[in-house]
């Protein structure tokens, strides 16, 4: 026969499950939500770097840390954590032109970092000074080269009597050395010193003592005219020379001075008066100093047929004569009759009847006014160096 004990296990099962549920233990607390959030998501700089903090939000409990994956960004603060916080990071200055990106990760989230690269380096070059000049006997000097840190730069002469002692290759900016040789020629010469894109400029004068001089003709006789005349200057190509009137009414129109072969004019005005002599001085520098070209230009000399005239006081008409003769007489003429001149009263009451002015021999008709006073006077009427002198009674 079956035992029935089903209703005993069940109240055991029961009791059981009350003594468990009824102990003094704490029930477990559960795990918080982690749900990380960062501010801002991303940095952007210059080639010169800087610092820049990121904000970490997070519940209360949520642990995280914060790593660079780029050297030259390097967490300062913050790499680790629980809960809200700040990372703070600094970006190392570029060196290069590149531009350049990293990550900061904080808590699973990508801070993002993006850093320009310098600007490219321009190179300049300055030449201080940019030129010289040097007399034939040369020597030496130095110039300035100013650029940028980075830029490269040669100095290289294209001549070889230009020779770069020091300073022929360099960074940024420096000092070049050079010399000139002595120039024994007398013509002047040019030479560079190549320096990146710039050119220093040496000019170099010839010698002059090794210059040769000769001019032709050197004496001039021209007759009273105005006029010109030349004389030719035959030396090399550099040699210089000047060529100075000591009187002032010669003239060179063409300049008074010239480098190298060439014509001298010499210009002159009327002369009818003495005649006359001076000097247009050609000089060079030369122990042999330089030539005189002498111009002896012709004149008149004249002489009248009476030197005195005494006239009453009612006055009247008279006449005299103009005798003439060129010096030398070859200026002349067949007929002596190139000298011009002109008679002229220095008194008001006194009229030159004739034309004026007048060439070879001629008369001069004159009137002579009435004098209402009672005092002589005295006039005179000139022609060039002689005078005729009137004296007129009065009434």
């Amino acid at each position: 026969m079956r035992t029935r004990l089903t209703p005993f296990i069940v109240v055991a099962a029961i009791s059981v499950g009350f003594v468990s549920c009824g102990g003094a233990e704490s029930p477990i607390e559960p795990a918080p939500v982690c749900s990380f959030a960062i501010s801002p998501a991303a940095g952007t700089f210059g080639s010169d770097g800087g610092a820049a903090t990121v904000a970490v939000t997070v519940a209360a409990g949520c642990a995280w840390n914060a790593t660079s994956n780029a050297e030259w960004i390097v967490v300062t603060g913050g790499t680790t954590g629980s809960g809200p916080g700040t990372v703070a990071y600094s970006v190392n200055a570029n060196s290069t032109t590149q531009a350049r990106s990293g990550v900061v990760m904080i808590a699973g989230q990508g801070h993002a970092v993006t850093q320009q690269g310098r600007p490219p380096v321009v190179c300049t070059y300055a030449l201080e000074p940019d030129n010289s000049s040097f007399g034939n006997d040369g020597g030496a000097r130095t110039f300035t080269v100013t650029s940028p840190a980075e830029c490269t730069w040669t100095a290289v002469s294209d001549a070889s009597w230009l020779i770069v002692t020091t300073g022929g290759a360099g960074t940024g900016s420096g000092t070049v050395s050079y010399t000139v040789a002595a120039n024994g020629d007398t013509n002047e010469r040019v030479a560079q010193i190549a320096v990146a894109d710039r050119r220093f400029t040496v000019r170099q004068g010839g010698n002059l003592a090794a210059c040769q001089y000769s001019v032709g003709p050197v004496q001039f006789s021209p007759c009273m005219p105005a006029g010109s005349v030349t004389a030719t200057l035959t030396t090399q190509a550099s040699c210089p020379w000047t060529a100075v009137p000591d009187v002032s009414w010669l003239s060179v129109p063409g300049g008074t001075s010239g480098t190298g072969s060439g014509v001298i004019t010499i210009a002159y005005p009327d002369n009818y008066d003495a005649p006359r002599q001076g000097l247009v001085m050609v000089r060079w520098p030369t122990p042999t100093a330089g030539q005189n070209l002498r111009v002896a230009q012709a004149g008149c000399v004249y002489a009248v047929s009476r030197s005195a005239f005494s006239v009453v006081a009612s006055g009247g008409s008279f006449t005299f004569d103009v005798i003439q003769q060129s010096d030398p007489s070859v200026c002349g003429g067949a007929t002596q009759d190139r000298c011009v001149w002109t008679a002229q009263s220095t008194v008001p009451w006194i009229t030159i009847t004739g034309s004026m002015p007048r060439a070879g021999d001629n008369p001069v008709a004159f009137v002579v006014a009435s004098n209402d006073t009672s005092v002589t006077r005295v006039g005179t009427i000139t022609v060039k160096d002689k005078a005729v002198v009137i004296t007129q009674a009065g009434r």
